[in-house]
Formats: C-alpha cells, structure tokens, sequence
C-alpha cells in the first residue's frame, strides 16, 4: 500500500531541507566587469547582496596580482563565490584573463560590446558577465541563428603550449600553415552533454586561438527525431536496445524531414566549407546534401560510438538495418575515423578510408584545470545542496567514496555499478567510519531521451532492492558545471566504469589524470586506456560484479596498493589523449584529403599515420 504524506508532513520536510541547505552556507554567486583605460582601470561587482564600483590606477607591472588578490579577499569577506569577470575588448591582458580562469576559478568573458565611457560602462560589463550564465550557475552556450556555436574564451596559446610536447605542438604549428585561406566545419547533434561536445568546445577554442578558420555547428532540436537517433541508431548499433525494436519506415521519414530542414539552415555552410566533420549517426543524412550543394567539399564521417559489427555485418539484424540507412547516406564520404578498436567497423567500409583515432580530453577545461581545495569546497557544498535537494542525504565527507561519472544510459552499467557495491558493503560494520559511500553522476544532453527514465530506474532500484544502502548512494544528475565534476572525481577514493559497450570513454583518462585509479570491465575501447594491475583493474567478465566488489576491497584496504596504483594512474594517463594532439588530427587529415587525391588510412592509427609523413 502506497502512504501518502499529508501536505502539513511535505511542508515540514521542505522546511527541513530548507534549513539543511542553509547550514551548508554555500557562498553566494557573484559577477564582475573590469574596463581598461590608458591610465586606470574600474571595477563592477554584483552579487544579490552586494554591490561596489572601483576605480584604481593602471600599472603593467602590478595590475595582474592586485586584481587576482583583490578577488580572492572579497570572496572571502563576504561569502562569495565568482563566477564570471567581463572585460572590454581590445584592452584586456590575455594574461590577466587566464590567470582568472586557471588561478581563480572565474569565467572571464571577452566583450566585444562598445566602450564609450569605462567609468560608466564597467557596471555594464557585470551585468554582461551576470546574463551569460543562467539562474542555477550554469554558463550559457552561445549558439547563433545559423546554429554556429561559439565556444567561452578560456586561455591563451602559450596555456596550451605549457601543456604539450615540444614536439606535438611543431608538428600543429606545421598542419596550420598548411591548412591557411580554407575552411573546416564539424556539425554535431548537441551543443553540450555528452563526449562529442565537450571535444568540440575544446578543440574549436584553440583553433581560434592559433587563427585557424575552423567552425562547429549543431543540429536544431527535435525530441521526436532525438527519439529516433538514440532509441533507433545509437542503442541499436551498440545492441542495448531491447530487441523487438527497429528502424520503422515512420521513423525514417520523421529523421529525413528533420535533416532536410537543417540542410536548408546549413546551405551556406556547405557552400563555404573546404572540409566538413559529420560526428555519429545524427547529422549522417546531411551527407547528400553536401555533395549537392557542394561536390568539392571533403567530407570525413566521425563514428563516436561503438557498433556491434558483428551484427551489422549479419543480414535481417536490426543493427544491419540500421547501419544499411546510415551507410546509404555516407557511403560517399572521403574517408571514416572509427575509434581504434577494429571491432566496430563494419565491413561495408573501404579499408583504405578508413583512419583509427581516439578521443580526446581538454587539459585545461573546467573537467580537469587544477582546483585549490576551497575551490573545491565549494563545489561539494554544491552537490550536498543538489542531494538535499533531490530529498537526498548529504554525502559523508569524512568517509571515503567511489564514483562512476557517466551519463544515465542503458549501456553503461549503472545496475551492475550498485551490485558491486552491495558486495562491497558486506565487509564492512554500520559503525566502521571508513565504510565507503558510492557515488552516482552524470551530465543530461538534449539528444538523450533516455536519461530521466534510466535515472528515475536507478533510484527505484536502489529503494527497493537496496533499502539498507540508500543513504549510503548518492544519485545526481548533474548540472553542466564541469568543475562539479571535476572536483567529485578528485575528491573520490576509487573510479569505476562498468559500461557494458564503450567506444572510448575519456572519463577513463580524466580519472588516471587525476591519480584516480579505475575499475573496469575489458568492454569497448576501455582497455586501451588502462593497464591492468597499475592504472587500474580490468574485469574480463562483463557483469561479474563479484569480482568487480574483490578489486575495489583490495583499493579501500590495502594504502600501499592504493598508493602505487594511484601515482601509477597519475603517470601512465596518455598524454596522447588531450586537445593539441587531436587538434593536430584534425588538421593532418583536412590537409591529406584536400591535397591527396589517392590518401589512403588503410585502417591505421593516426600517430603511425602522422609519424610516417614527410
């Protein structure tokens, strides 16, 4: 029998939480604007309880460490925290701006609004810096009409530069002088979310910064074809999708008339473009378009995701099906880059035009810039706020965690996540203060219809299999604040990625960054990121739990194991997996194709590729 609580017991709970919340005293969201004139340069505050406008003398020597000092006591002053600092355009020192981002936890904001009178127009800019971010602390993603979007300016190129190879960086600067006077453009399904965005954001940024004309551009967004392109190409291909489903004539005809609409939008991107990148399945139909509209154009298909080519290559599977659709619309593409695990090309695929590469994360973004520990205080008090909110406990910050950041997706393992853990629990008291806790995250994306009903799965299955342990799991899903995910990988004990199908997680990678050491089953391209019994564990049985609950002890009971295995992740994390060297990729490939008419991948790596050029 369902019992119903009485409104008098909600508005007493919601009273409680309320108080909860307060006694976290999360700092209060604050904004800036800073306006350079010859001589001086003013500042604007803004927070809802405070307000101030400076003015002070201008000194090159000295300005930089006064304005960075000057934040970080008034922060602590007045319970603060600051999200963004607008600066006028071209006045602004690159320098000052970055050492906000990577020093102060502070978005700056290149504006490019008109400056008239600074002492005036400072106040302006704060309230430039407080509209670029929404109610809940969540930047906004600026995409205009034509759907282009343009990435937050974060650091400089010397940044970038202190974080790459000497010899990477020779070979980008190489590939850019090439690539001058032509026009690449990648198109995506969405602007934030998931794997192939925050790629993009990243990789278009520093394409800025080195003057390359490079542009990324993402569908509009359709639920009902979303539907399609998740339920019915993505969860197909991977074979998790339950198997009375298909690719219905219906859904075709609702994706084709969603791709001709954006084909009208993108015409003169077509048109304009010496290369276009089509990342995964969704924007796949727009391949006939190109070639119409633009039959120079180059045209390289980017599969993110892993196909089950064993099942496409069979006849009458719904993943052949599937595949035989997408395949009739980029059967004409110059060349395909799959994930470099064999594994997941089908057969339909020219060995010669195809590329093997994995993804890439930003060394710099907000999911992997150093944080200080008050910064990260911050953030935790956050997600306590965001538990608390969801008539959650607060996570026990005195005892150890185990976290798995991965979207709520059927393909990556979340039940098998918590059966672990149960295991786990086993050995140790109700009363041990080193009884771990699990945490459970996960960033939404507009294209995901699954994500409310596998994370509304995930808390039903905890409450009524696991009633013992539902203080003990913590379920977000997470706003897209990267330093929140940032800082609850950092702060954890363990990592674990119990996907089931994988192309190539690089959350795998972010963790072994951080020193995090991570359990995972040998699925996908996975293994390729981790070696087992350094960097981490890897389970030959997806879904042997047991096991799982085995290695993740070993981690919780023995710290010198620990403490090996967590320098060793710290040093084995491939340092070929970050934004320079996919930004070198990206451009070797774009000048092989434009200048090559007989370039051939023959299913090579992209290092061996770039390594044997001339």
């Amino acid at each position: 029998m369902i019992m119903r609580q009485s409104t008098a017991q909600v508005t007493e709970q919601l009273v409680k939480i309320r108080q909860q919340i307060d006694q976290l005293d999360l700092p209060i969201s604050a904004f800036a604007g800073i306006c350079f004139n010859h001589k001086r340069f003013y500042l604007s505050e803004n927070s809802a309880v405070h307000q101030s406008h400076h003015q002070y003398h201008f000194s090159p020597e000295n300005t930089n460490s006064f304005i960075h000092s000057r934040f970080r006591r008034h922060s602590k002053g007045h319970n603060l925290k600051f999200l963004a600092c607008a600066f006028n355009q071209p006045q602004a020192d690159d320098q000052i701006m970055s050492k906000l981002w990577l020093s102060d936890d502070i978005v700056p904001i290149a504006s490019q609004r008109k400056q008239t009178n600074c002492q005036s127009d400072v106040q302006k800019l704060a309230r430039v810096a407080q509209q670029s971010f929404q109610d809940n602390g969540v930047v906004k993603i600026d995409i205009a009409k034509n759907r282009l979007l343009n990435p937050a300016w974060l650091v400089t190129l010397a940044d970038y530069k202190r974080k790459t190879p000497s010899s990477t960086f020779r070979k980008l600067l190489k590939e850019v002088k090439q690539f001058r006077g032509k026009t690449i453009s990648f198109i995506s399904a969405t602007p934030q979310g998931g794997g192939v965005s925050i790629m993009r954001h990243a990789l278009i940024r520093l394409y800025r910064l080195m003057g390359v004309k490079a542009n990324w551009y993402v569908l509009t967004e359709s639920p009902e074809a979303f539907q399609v392109t998740k339920t019915k190409f993505h969860n197909i291909l991977q074979a998790v999708a339950n198997k009375n489903i298909q690719l219905s004539n219906k859904d075709k005809e609702i994706y084709r008339g969603w791709i001709k609409d954006n084909a009208e939008i993108f015409s003169p991107v077509f048109k304009t473009s010496d290369v276009i990148v089509i990342d995964d399945p969704q924007p796949s139909g727009l391949v006939p378009f190109i070639k119409n509209i633009n039959p120079k154009a180059k045209i390289i298909y980017r599969s993110h995701i892993q196909i089950e080519s064993h099942l496409t290559n069979k006849s009458g599977t719904a993943q052949a099906k599937t595949w035989d659709f997408i395949w009739n619309n980029i059967k004409n593409c110059d060349l395909f880059i799959s994930h470099p695990v064999e594994e997941f090309i089908p057969k339909q695929i020219p060995e010669e035009k195809t590329v093997l590469m994995p993804p890439t994360t930003d060394p710099l973004d907000g999911l992997n810039k150093s944080l200080t520990s008050g910064q990260m205080n911050y953030y935790l008090k956050l997600f306590n706020k965001l538990l608390l909110e969801s008539n959650q406990t607060p996570l026990d910050l005195k005892r150890p965690y185990i976290i798995q950041n991965a979207r709520f997706d059927p393909s990556k393992g979340i039940p098998d996540t918590i059966e672990a853990f149960s295991h786990l629990m086993k050995a140790y008291t109700i009363d041990d203060p080193q009884r771990p806790q699990l945490v459970i995250v996960g960033h939404s994306s507009v294209d995901d219809p699954d994500g409310i009903p596998i994370y509304n799965l995930t808390l039903n299955l905890i409450h009524e299999n696991y009633p013992n342990l539902t203080d003990d799991i913590k379920v977000v899903r997470l706003p897209h604040i990267d330093q929140l995910s940032n800082t609850l990988v950092r702060k954890s004990k363990i990592v674990l990625q119990l996907s089931h199908k994988e192309g190539f997680e690089f959350k795998v990678t972010e963790a072994l960054m951080k020193g995090r050491p991570v359990i995972a089953y040998r699925a996908g391209g996975i293994p390729l990121q981790i070696e087992h019994n350094k960097s981490g564990f890897l389970v030959d049985k997806v879904g042997d739990t047991t096991q799982v609950a085995r290695h993740l002890h070993s981690l919780l009971s023995d710290k010198n194991l620990y403490q090996k295995m967590s320098q060793q992740a710290r040093k084995l994390a491939r340092k070929d997996l970050l934004t320079p060297t996919n930004a070198l990729n990206w451009l070797f490939l774009a000048n092989r194709v434009l200048a090559d008419g007989d370039f051939e991948g023959n299913r090579r790596h992209i290092n061996e590729l770039i390594n044997s050029s001339k």
